[in-house]
């Protein structure tokens, strides 16, 4: 099994049904036990055999009943014959077909039609392998051959299938994943957030949170680029820290800009997380930064376009920054360090 991780997250391989669902439809594949002694005799054996059958034998008979002395008319017993030859002849056809290559020849379309199926362990009845065996044990031998390697090659295949599905998602994912935070990038929130909105079941609860490092192009202009770097992955630590892990989603626009969109039907709790972000950040960066940020939540009122939702909690956000930052403003009331959350609308 392959597991590959990216951004702190594993990708790992899961078998699919549908290939044991498939199995389980399928016949069950030819035994491939000892072979039968009718399967060691070949055909110019049996040929053999069926004329000793079909002609000796009624020979002898004959030659039998004419040294006994019984006296029987030729011509009758010439119609007797002819009678009972053609009365026997359907049958006897029948069985001999069968004794000579039908039997064969079904076996060889049922393996066929297994390895059409899918089922490549069906093999042959063909015991071990001799100096002197015949033409179709020789064949029947070579079918099992090519159905081993056919079922060789799939297998190598369907791993190498699996593989590369995996390795699609791992890149997928990769591509929707910051590398600097490990935080979700703005491809991925550009997909994500509409499409939340687009569901019924999914958009009743769900706040957006802008958020912006405060002081941050002071530190990266003074210090460089590196201790700036430093500053956006504390800070991508600490969103990661402060929100539930598979329910609430954080991201990294570009910049010094994050955002986390939350689900949940309390706006406290919201509040709360948003507040967490703000007082650990503040405390977890030697730098003197700090982040403002901008809540909304959504409503019928904003529509199902994502970009409404965005545009009204960036003037959350710059409201936050008008007053100075480091403080959380929401489209009901602002608050910060030492001022509790207002009722008043922005």
């Amino acid at each position: 099994m392959l597991n590959l991780c990216c951004g702190g997250q594993s990708v790992t391989e899961r078998p699919s049904g549908n290939a044991s669902r498939r199995e389980a439809a399928l016949p069950p594949p030819l035994d491939p036990g000892r072979a039968t002694w009718l399967s060691r005799v070949g055909i110019v054996r049996r040929v053999a055999l069926l004329l000793f059958v079909l002609v000796l034998v009624p020979m002898g008979a004959t030659l039998s009943v004419l040294e006994s002395g019984t006296f029987i008319d030729p011509v009758n017993m010439l119609v007797a014959g002819l009678a009972v030859a053609l009365g026997l002849l359907a049958p006897v056809s029948r069985i001999g077909a069968h004794f000579l290559v039908l039997r064969d020849l079904r076996l060889l379309n049922e393996f066929c039609s297994q390895i059409q199926q899918g089922r490549y362990g069906a093999r042959f009845p063909v015991g071990l392998e001799g100096d002197d065996e015949h033409e179709m044990l020789r064949l029947k031998r070579n079918m099992n051959w090519m159905a081993h390697h056919i079922e060789t090659q799939t297998k190598k295949l369907h791993e190498r299938l699996d593989e590369s599905d995996l390795r699609k998602r791992f890149y997928e994912e990769m591509s929707y994943r910051d590398p600097l935070t490990g935080l979700h990038n703005r491809r991925y929130f550009d997909r994500f957030l509409p499409g939340a909105l687009r569901d019924p079941a999914r958009r009743e609860g769900i706040f957006l949170a802008l958020i912006d490092c405060d002081g941050f192009k002071r530190v990266n202009d003074t210090r460089g680029h590196q201790v700036g770097d430093e500053v956006l992955a504390i800070l991508g630590r600490v969103i990661a820290e402060s929100v539930r892990e598979g329910v609430d989603v954080g991201f990294r626009f570009g910049g010094d800009e994050f955002g986390v969109v939350f689900r949940t039907v309390d706006p406290a709790a919201c509040l709360r997380a948003c507040e967490r972000i703000r007082t650990r950040f503040a405390h977890g960066n030697a730098d003197g930064c700090t982040v403002s940020i901008g809540l909304c939540a959504w409503s019928p009122a904003l529509g199902h376009d994502a970009s409404d939702l965005v545009r009204t909690c960036d003037t959350c956000l710059y409201r936050a920054k008008d007053l100075g930052g480091n403080q959380v403003v929401s489209n009901r009331g602002a608050c910060d360090a030492s001022r509790p959350v207002s009722s008043a609308p922005v």
